[in-house]
């Protein structure tokens, strides 16, 4: 089996259980310790890009939570990665159905873009601008981006309540995230 990492290809041999161990090495013309040896430290084909660990995502989803129920609120609450894929999701009791699209949406947007949501919200409502038919824009308040220093790493979507409350929510949630 070849694997393809950047234009270089790394050979692999795997031993069916009839095989001795020396016989599926003998079949490898390189193996996969030697290649990873021999790559460069560096790449400018690769780039980093820092991410909302699960962990995190799942303890953001806690904390807003507890939030939510303290200010009487039913909710549902998206935490999302810096490439607005879903980490972690909750759907408080109680909660109406149509919030969990909704927060979903949310979160996306503010990822993808890396901007808060309120931004497009306040572009549409006061410039009278279509900019929610621009794929993956939701002008909405209630997604807010998560940043570690000048970077986006994630973000966060609530809906289920007030403008006012969502917005508040998700800025008081994105601001315990560290």
């Amino acid at each position: 089996m070849r694997v393809f990492l950047g234009n270089a290809a790394v050979t692999t041999a795997f031993a069916v259980a009839t095989l001795s161990p020396m016989a599926a090495f003998a079949q490898s013309p390189a193996s996969a310790d030697a290649a990873t040896a021999n790559a460069p430290a560096s790449s400018a084909s690769v780039v980093a890009q820092y991410n909302v660990s699960t962990a995190a995502a799942l303890h953001l989803a806690e904390v807003a939570t507890d939030l939510a129920a303290s200010r009487g609120m039913k909710i549902c609450i998206a935490v999302d990665d810096a490439d607005g894929h879903l980490l972690a999701f909750t759907r408080m009791q109680g909660a109406y159905s149509g919030c969990v699209d909704a927060s979903m949406a949310k979160a996306t947007s503010a990822a993808r873009f890396a901007i808060n949501t309120i931004t497009f919200y306040d572009l549409a409502r006061k410039q009278n601008l279509e900019i929610g038919s621009i794929p993956g824009i939701l002008p909405a308040v209630g997604g807010v981006v998560l940043k570690q220093g000048s970077a986006v790493v994630g973000s966060v979507g609530i809906s289920g309540d007030t403008d006012l409350t969502e917005q508040k929510l998700a800025i008081d949630v994105a601001a315990t995230f560290h």
